[in-house]
């Protein structure tokens, strides 16, 4: 079942009927025995008032007990029915209404005790039994005599009230399920309002009306279009990289290409020859940077956080063994809760070339710092510091670190495109900052990248 409407109305209304059935079932049961209750009082009234009523005392010749205030017991067949008998189960006395009809003796019980069970008249009828046992002590008898008294009713009466009870009982359990029912499913529909309407959005970003989740939603689901939002922009800055790359791409190999035609339609050999090296390397540097820049994955908070401290500690590594003939302290101080939302190999591509940059121009020493923090929306940061020993750069010349193909030593290594891939990939596609602070001591390259 792919509808989570469905999944939830039919999940709520398995929940409450169940809860509405046993709470029926609780409820049948409880008035059972309350109405149980109710029959046993009326029978054990009916006890007391014959023990009030008979003469226990009295000969063989005159009846236990005269007349008795209630007059169905004086109606034959009348449903109400009470008897004496002795400790031998013989009747001593029954009232009137037990006329021409049979019951089966009582089990015997001991005395003072109650019993309340079901038995039938001879004519089938169906009857509540209460009987009880006493032991009388007369007044010239040398035992006490005992006697069990018997009070019967009628269960139609209780049959019928609990058959009532019940119709009502369902009929209103079935009119309050439905009733809420109802409730849940418009309930349902208002709950998952904001899910469709993020649902219409998402097919309008499909059908290109519009490029990103604008409405405002509950905060279960900021969360959701937040991200959603953000791997929109990432798809879209990623295909803007590939094109812009593709279209730089084309317009720098432009030129070299024609200096290339024209050489070998002048047929100039050995001019031809170092010309055709000299924009081959062009060509050559230009493919890498652009290369480098469009291969760049961007930030990502969807995907796992990659740590810091160790994907710098293996540059370090590294870098340790490739200028090991130069005796460089390369140094790490980092922040082991530093985390950086994108792609590993980006991040080693903007300290690896840093790094790389500081250790070639450091006299002894590289210090890498990573510092993990938070914006003021509490979304998290990093910042990144390289810093070498070295001579330093003019003031007038730190503008030109990071321009494509500058390179500010032709002695050093390199062929200036570095430099200009880390703050296109810091600047451009992580949206972060990219600075240089340098002095006769030494240079300093800060990254600051907010994942927000």
């Amino acid at each position: 079942m792919t509808s989570l409407r469905a999944r939830l109305l039919i999940s709520a209304s398995l929940v409450l009927v169940t809860a509405l059935g046993c709470a029926s079932v609780l409820l049948d049961r409880a008035f059972r025995e309350s109405a149980l209750n109710a029959v046993e009082d009326r029978l054990r009234g009916r006890v007391y008032m014959l023990i009030g009523a008979a003469d226990f005392d009295a000969p063989a010749t005159r009846p236990l007990v005269g007349e008795l205030p209630d007059a169905t017991l004086a109606m034959p067949g009348s449903g109400n029915y009470l008897r004496i008998l002795s400790d031998t189960g013989r009747t001593r006395w029954q009232s009137r209404s037990l006329l021409g009809l049979d019951l089966p003796p009582p089990k015997r019980l001991p005395i003072g005790s109650w019993r309340l069970e079901r038995t039938r008249t001879s004519e089938g009828e169906g009857l509540f039994s209460l009987v009880y046992a006493i032991l009388w002590d007369s007044p010239g008898k040398r035992k006490p005599r005992q006697f069990v008294i018997q009070a019967c009713e009628n269960e139609t009466l209780y049959l019928s009230t609990v058959t009532r009870f019940r119709r009502s009982l369902w009929f209103w359990f079935g009119g309050l399920s439905v009733g809420l029912l109802v409730v849940q499913s418009l309930n349902l529909n208002w709950g998952l309002r904001p899910l469709r309407s993020v649902d219409d959005e998402v097919r309008e970003i499909e059908a290109g009306k519009r490029e990103a989740i604008t409405g405002s939603y509950p905060k279960e689901l900021q969360s959701l279009t937040r991200n959603l939002n953000r791997l929109l922009r990432h798809n879209r800055d990623s295909l803007r990289r590939y094109r812009n790359a593709l279209g730089d791409l084309a317009h720098s190999i432009k030129t070299p290409l024609a200096v290339l035609r024209n050489e070998l339609a002048a047929g100039r050999a050995d001019i031809g020859r170092e010309t055709a090296l000299e924009q081959v390397g062009r060509i050559d540097k230009t493919v890498e940077y652009h290369l480098h820049r469009a291969a760049a994955a961007g930030r990502s908070l969807l995907a796992p956080p990659v740590f810091v401290e160790q994907v710098v500690q293996r540059l370090i590594d590294t870098l340790r063994k490739v200028h090991a003939h130069r005796n460089l302290e390369i140094e790490a101080e980092l922040d082991a809760l530093a985390v950086f939302y994108g792609d590993e190999g980006d991040l080693m591509e903007i300290v690896g070339n840093l790094a790389d940059n500081a250790c070639k121009w450091a006299r002894k020493r590289v210090v890498v710092t990573a510092r993990h923090g938070r914006t003021a929306d509490g979304e998290p940061r990093l910042e990144l510091d390289i810093a070498d020993d070295g001579p330093g750069i003019p003031e007038q010349q730190l503008e030109l670190l990071g321009q494509r193909g500058t390179r500010l030593d032709q002695s050093v290594e390199g062929h200036g495109i570095g430099l200009a891939i880390v703050r296109d990939m810091v600047e451009d596609v992580y949206h972060g900052r990219l600075s240089f602070e340098s002095s006769p001591e030494g240079t300093r390259a800060h990254v600051e990248i907010e994942f927000g």
